[in-house]
């Protein structure tokens, strides 16, 4: 689904992959230098590990290349440098909502007879403007009822979905957009063989602008809209925004203003289209199995056809320096936080290089001023930090959750001392170096990933900078000096932020609308545009699969003491990663998660906790403990160079870990400060706990923990005995590094002492799904302004030969934006934002399949929606077309996956966990080479079809029809206590 929510935490990630995925590991200064490959010019940068070429061409588009062979795809990302900053005064969200409307075609595409299609949207278009200048609710509404009207009519022309249609037909993944403050990028991973078939297609997507079903999708923008009235955090950021930006456009989240979205007008948004969506004002990022010459002269071919033409870019206001803290408050219902913001220049700024470096010595995630003296001693419940780097300003925040019994104003004392350690340079001398050696190794891991490249590229575009000042990065941090550091602190960190509470009480300004009056639209399944059947004329070459043989891929070998250990190795960098792996978990062993828990509090017999993250940190390793239900993995990563290090202090800690009874005391709490919050956050209540109970009833793998009075009970010795006992157990080693298998077995005899008889693993407790042999609704209260729905019938026990079955039923019928689920709940009825359903198969033998569906829905909308779902899964629309195109697609998605690194071990835990000695990918590949129509309405019949369900239901009472719901099967409320067990 097209969102903006994603917005925030891309640009999060990229602050730091500018640092990781593009800075050398040697401090030579970047230059650009130009070169030829054939009749086109590019640029690049001297030591640039990626080797990224960057043209220009004749029309103003910047094209961004990058070549990585792990996999044949590519990932493409299209930005446009305008986003929310660019919204009119009196339309915001309008940068976020053409986002939306991108995908709905143009006068070719998605429609059967644009001639008679362009007349409707006209007259649609002079209504919306009469709609948006009277303040007469009467008048509005009648005005709405004519625009509802015609576009039923206006629908008959229209055939939705088409783009998403097109870029399912050529294997496409992670079909996406984001809108943000300064930029618009819209994403696809690609199949590198479709390259041309998906330029083919942005070229034409991008040419123009039609705003067909827009009434329908507005109102599924209104839906997310609502979502965030549901999320303190995201009122939290809107606060926060209206604190730093008292002038400025970034004080309007991108989503855009309730009234506004209400009362759009759709020539303002082509008019925004015209103006910014020109070449000279895009990127194409591309990274991945690609070739330099064909590659830009496919882009040329395609998107070098757009007309450009030159722009005035807006000036904005500059805010006056802030002189005094500027204080909030935030109402509702989630736990109680604070967030501390301050406003600094923007992406290309001084201030960016140096927060980013500051950034590593406050908080690191292991060694930092607020890891090591707030969270790891226990002063506070939970905090971090972040950078949002925009083009005009930076904003660096840092959060924090209290304890109990400690208040906001106590917490936010804490943050600020944590500050002034800074500013009396009270950290170690050699913090820096060890912030920039970790910086170095998230360079050598985020460089695998196409998208951590394709990112950084649009990061470089979007803010104007040299891509040099990427490359050099690095070595840039590295001339900065501890005295830089607290100088620019002391200068920059002064009374001049804004502080947010959050706090429990009701939120009074929550916005509240009624779903106006739609016509369910046609969908028009069978037609298909003459831009669609060009499109799948043009001719595209087909890859073979590679399914991974375990057996070839993975190397063993046994230890002394008669272990075993896979091995993989490492051909790409110098990093490793080593597991030590128990089939055991929480089911065996409610204190063993606990013990795992505790572990970060604790030092050894050598070792204080706060040396151990220290020593840890200086290595560029970390060391983590992973529990689930029914395994656990001690994992050690980092720098190939410090493996052996890493290794002796690794087996220290499980060996020598001491008791720390004060800690434990304050884990405890914590523990039941967080079980607390935990009732209060409605995706924990929703996602967890109701969804637990639907499936297991009041006894499952969620509600297995320790009681309070057991928790009060534990002596730390019970937890550390634990901890060193756990490579008493029964376990395997898997390692992925350079090192070869002989020398990391040499090592791990040298180090990893066992007793000669490993233990048998405890009884596990056993957790039995319930029938859904009869309707039933299971319903929580919680104050919001959606409805979120779950509905589950049980189906047999793992099955292999279902697998294809739904992968193909799930591609066609619930996942993807072009399946039949999403057009009929959101793109006809405009019922929901997201809408889905899919056939899941489980993990283990013992569990069984379901049939699932999902939606989030104005409380108003729940009966509609509820009603809508309930008819597709009794009756699957049957489109010939659409399902060969999912057929291809999870054909090609197959076709350029690859197993690798890592991932072939745990893909091969995977295949282990379900009785399987081979890649199950494989069978899915054949059967959708097969698979017919009618296949999958046998499919349907017997697994879908008919079925009893457990409806999930969590909203406010006060404004759903809860006579409905009653009326869907044997109804029950449910407590917190119920569901959560305590």
């Amino acid at each position: 689904m097209h969102c903006s929510n994603v917005a925030v935490l891309f640009r999060i990630v990229v602050f730091t992959l500018v640092l990781a995925c593009l800075a050398p590991s040697y401090s030579a200064e970047a230059q650009t230098k130009r070169a030829k490959d054939g009749k086109y010019v590019y640029e690049y940068v001297e030591n640039d590990p990626l080797q990224t070429r960057i043209y220009t061409l004749d029309n103003g588009l910047r094209v961004y290349l990058s070549v990585n062979k792990d996999e044949p795809r590519i990932q493409t990302l299209v930005a446009v440098r305008a986003g929310s900053k660019e919204d009119p005064r009196d339309n915001t969200g309008l940068a976020h909502y053409l986002e939306h409307m991108v995908f709905k075609g143009t006068d070719e595409i998605s429609t059967s007879n644009w001639a008679e299609e362009q007349k409707l949207i006209q007259q649609i278009s002079d209504l919306y403007e009469a709609h948006k200048k009277t303040a007469d609710p009467a008048e509005k509404l009648r005005i709405y009822k004519q625009i509802d009207s015609i576009s039923y009519i206006a629908s008959n022309y229209a055939i939705p979905n088409e783009y998403d249609k097109m870029v399912t037909a050529i294997g496409a993944k992670y079909t996406n957009a984001y809108t943000s403050t300064d930029e618009t990028v819209y994403i696809n991973d690609i199949p590198g063989n479709e390259l041309e078939r998906w330029l083919m297609l942005e070229s034409e997507r991008f040419s123009q602008l039609v705003l067909r079903l827009f009434h329908t999708e507005l109102e599924a923008v209104y839906e997310e809209f609502n979502m965030g009235q549901d999320r303190d955090g995201t009122k939290v950021y809107q606060a926060m925004l209206n604190a730093l930006f008292p002038t400025h456009p970034y004080n309007v989240s991108t989503i855009g203003l309730g009234e506004h979205l209400k009362n759009p007008s759709m020539e303002a948004i082509h008019q925004f289209f015209s103006t910014y969506y020109v070449p000279n004002n895009m990127a194409v990022c591309l990274a991945g199995d690609l070739d330099f010459s064909a590659t830009i002269a496919l882009v040329d071919k395609y998107m070098g056809k757009l007309p450009s033409h030159n722009f005035t870019r807006p000036t904005y206001p500059r805010e006056a320096d802030m002189t005094q803290p500027v204080e909030k408050t935030v109402l509702g219902k989630e736990a109680e936080s604070i967030s501390i913001a301050y406003r600094f220049d923007g992406a290309a700024s001084k201030d960016a290089l140096m927060l980013k470096l500051m950034d590593g010595v406050f908080q690191n995630g292991q060694a930092g001023l607020m890891d090591i003296n707030l969270i790891q001693k226990q002063k506070i419940l939970k905090g971090g930090t972040y950078s949002n780097a925009m083009n005009d300003y930076t904003m660096y925040v840092i959060n924090a959750t209290p304890r109990q019994g400690q208040t906001l104003e106590e917490v936010r004392n804490l943050l600020m001392e944590q500050i002034d350690l800074v500013k009396k340079g009270a950290f170690d001398d050699d913090l820096i170096s060890a912030v920039i050696k970790n910086f170095k190794l998230n360079q050598l891991k985020t460089a695998e990933s196409n998208w951590g490249r394709a990112a950084t590229f649009v990061d470089a575009f979007i803010t104007g900078q040299p891509y040099e000042n990427y490359v050099s990065e690095i070595s840039r941090l590295e001339k900065i000096t501890k005295a830089d550091i607290v100088k620019f602190v002391n200068e920059r960190f002064k009374n001049n932020y804004a502080v947010i509470y959050k706090r429990n009480g009701e939120d009074t300004n929550v916005l509240k609308m009624e779903k106006p009056p739609i016509t369910q639209v046609e969908l028009n399944r069978e037609n298909q545009s003459g831009f669609f059947t060009k499109f799948e004329q043009t001719p595209a070459g087909r890859l073979q699969p590679v399914f991974v043989n375990y057996k070839d891929a993975i190397k063993e070998t046994k230890l002394k003491n008669g272990i075993t250990v896979d091995y993989i190795q490492n051909t790409v960098n110098p990093v490793f990663s080593m597991y030590y792996v128990l089939d055991m978990g929480a089911n065996h062993n409610k204190k063993l998660a606990l013990a795992i828990k505790y572990l970060p509090y604790l030092g050894t017999s050598k070792y204080s906790a706060e040396q151990l993250q220290k020593e840890f940190y200086k290595l560029g390793v970390s060391f983590d403990i992973f529990s689930s239900a029914d395994r656990v993995y001690v994992s050690l990563s980092g720098l190939e160079e410090s493996f052996e290090p890493a290794l002796k202090l690794f087996e220290h800690i499980l060996a020598n870990v001491q008791p720390d009874e004060e800690a434990l005391a304050n884990m405890v709490d914590g523990i039941l400060k967080e079980r607390t919050d935990n009732k209060k956050n409605k995706n924990v209540i929703f996602g967890q706990a109701l969804g637990s109970y639907g499936i297991y009833g009041p006894k499952s793998e969620f509600t297995n923990i320790l009681s309070e009075k057991e928790l009060k009970q534990l002596k730390g010795k019970d937890l550390t005995d634990i901890l060193k006992q756990l490579t008493s157990y029964k376990h395997y080693v898997f390692y992925y590094g350079q090192n070869n298998l002989k020398t990391v077995s040499k090592l791990l005899n040298k180090y990893h002492k066992t007793p000669a008889k490993l233990k048998n693993y405890p009884t596990p407790a056993v957790f039995t799904e319930l029938p859904t042999n009869k309707d039933k609704v299971y319903f929580v209260n919680y104050d919001m302004v959606q409805a979120q729905i779950t509905m589950l019938s049980k189906d047999e026990l793992f099955n292999k030969t279902l697998v294809p079955f739904a992968s193909v039923f799930n591609e066609y019928f619930g996942g993807g934006l072009s399946s039949i689920v999403f057009q009929e709940i959101r793109e006809s009825r405009a019922l929901a934002y997201a809408a889905s359903s899919y056939f899941s198969s489980p993990a283990k033998p013992d569990k069984s399949h379901y049939s699932r569906a999902f939606m989030a829905v104005q409380a108003d909308k729940m009966k509609d929606a509820i009603d809508a779902m309930r008819q597709l899964l009794n009756d699957m629309p049957k489109a010939e077309k659409q399902f060969t195109g999912a057929c291809a697609s999870v054909q090609k998605q197959i076709e350029t996956e690859r197993t690798t690194k890592t991932d072939i071990f745990f893909s091969y835990l995977r295949a282990k966990d379900r009785g399987l000695d081979y890649d199950l990918n494989k069978d899915v590949y054949e059967k959708a080479k097969t698979l017919t129509l009618t296949d999958m309405e046998q499919f349907f019949t017997n697994h879908v079809k008919g079925k009893q369900y457990v409806f999930l239901v969590m909203g406010d009472k006060n404004k759903l029809n809860m006579d409905y719901l009653k009326s869907l099967g044997e109804f029950k409320e449910l407590t917190l206590e119920e569901i959560f067990g305590y």
